[in-house]
């Protein structure tokens, strides 16, 4: 059987191997890139040199491209994808049918157009009408991120998705010293917002009181709590309340 499936394989090109291999192991799903434009909810793992955490609970809202391009849109509230809370102008899903991966990436736009992309590519574990299972592992391999999810109705998205405060696309994105950070309040509410580094280390507090129903904006002039100028970076700005994350939003520092 080994002579026979070497044999074979010699005659194929090299994409075809990867296919032939992947037959074989059974980790080959027939799907396309419309199927995953669903609903799913479920939990995420991540094991890293620096955080780690077990069955987090995420939402991940797949949507068709208005654009047209060979791409989907989405939102999420995991933090280590790109996530974009309902902003789905930068954030796209592609699909590779013959390797049997996703990616989730995400665009940086300035008014000249799109200056660059970020992709985070995860392997299929496992897919079918209702369940999908995926996972990314680092090029060093030390770093493992895992998503466990199911396809659910539209309405029961809505338990999983925070409602009360929505932090827009700031601008601009990447920045530099000084960004807008625009936020939609749906329900009058205490809360934080503070902004933290890409290893999770606080930052900078931007607000602490009552907001009421409405629209705000605030603006981050790049330095941290001691006044002193940041380095460049990836930065998160989060709506906190009673320790919980309402939204949060990545920003990009260059300089």
């Amino acid at each position: 059987m080994l002579i026979f499936r070497m044999t074979v394989m010699k005659m194929f090109s090299t994409r075809n191997i990867i296919f032939w291999f992947s037959l074989v192991s059974g980790i080959l799903f027939s799907a396309d890139l419309e199927d995953f434009a669903r609903d799913w909810v479920g939990y995420e793992s991540l094991s890293s040199p620096s955080l780690n955490y077990q069955s987090r609970q995420i939402y991940l809202d797949v949507r068709n491209n208005a654009d047209g391009m060979e791409s989907l849109v989405y939102a999420s509230n995991s933090e280590f994808i790109y996530n974009g809370y309902l902003d789905w102008a930068g954030h796209f899903l592609t699909y590779n049918k013959d390797l049997n991966y996703i990616s989730f990436g995400r665009r940086f736009y300035t008014p000249l157009g799109i200056i660059g992309t970020q992709q985070i590519e995860y392997k299929i574990l496992e897919f079918d009408e209702n369940r999908l299972t995926l996972e990314h592992t680092s090029d060093d391999s030390l770093t493992t991120h895992t998503m466990s999810i199911s396809a659910i109705a539209l309405n029961a998205v809505n338990d999983y998705i925070p409602q009360s405060v929505t932090i827009k696309a700031n601008y601009p994105n990447p920045f530099n010293p000084n960004t807008t950070i625009p936020l939609k309040v749906s329900k009058s509410d205490y809360m934080q917002i503070k902004i933290f580094d890409s290893n999770g280390k606080f930052v900078k507090k931007l607000f602490n009181g009552k907001l009421s129903i409405g629209q705000y904006s605030f603006r981050w002039n790049g330095l941290d709590e001691h006044n002193i100028v940041v380095s460049s970076g990836i930065y998160i700005c989060k709506v906190i309340k009673n320790n919980n994350i309402l939204s949060s939003r990545k920003m990009v520092l260059l300089k």
